[in-house]
């Protein structure tokens, strides 16, 4: 039983270890768009990261920052956003949906509209359901989820996209 307790301890410990050693990433200079490809793995590293941290962590203001650089120059990722779908009017959410959207477009190249959209509203909703005591109600996101209850989402999000 104390080897247990003692290979549990290490184990959580050196996960805490591990998750205080993210540095953001640089945001390089002027770069050519077939560069972009070159910064995916850390685009997805600081994607998993705002998913797991909470909107007061430190480093988050950094982190969006490239983030949103690199979906804003990336000529591999091409994301619509639809006011009927998206209404958290919360730019942390917002950066999460688009960044969950891009997340999903890598993996799946040939992704439609309604496939990268609820990739993103997955994440979204994910998000909030983790962090909503920090995040506060939001009417945008709770209708979202009530729809994934009901089991309209997809068809909603169909039939706001191409």
């Amino acid at each position: 039983m104390k080897k247990l307790f003692a290979i549990t301890l290490c184990l959580l410990l050196s996960q805490m270890a591990w998750a205080q050693k993210f540095s953001v990433p640089e945001i390089p200079g002027d770069i050519e768009k077939s560069e972009y490809v070159n910064y995916e793995k850390d685009f997805i590293r600081c994607m998993d990261w705002l998913e797991s941290h909470a909107l007061s962590a430190s480093q988050r203001k950094d982190v969006n920052s490239f983030v949103v650089w690199w979906l804003s120059g990336t000529p591999d990722v091409h994301i619509e956003i639809s006011s009927d779908v998206v209404n958290f009017q919360n730019g942390d959410l917002l950066i999460l949906y688009i960044g969950g959207w891009a997340k999903y477009c890598i993996n799946h190249p040939d992704a439609s509209y309604a496939d990268g959209s609820m990739a993103g509203i997955e994440t979204v909703i994910d998000y909030y359901l983790k962090y909503k005591d920090s995040i506060g109600k939001n009417k945008g996101v709770e209708d979202l989820i009530k729809m994934k209850n009901k089991g309209t989402l997809r068809q909603h999000v169909e039939s706001k996209g191409k």
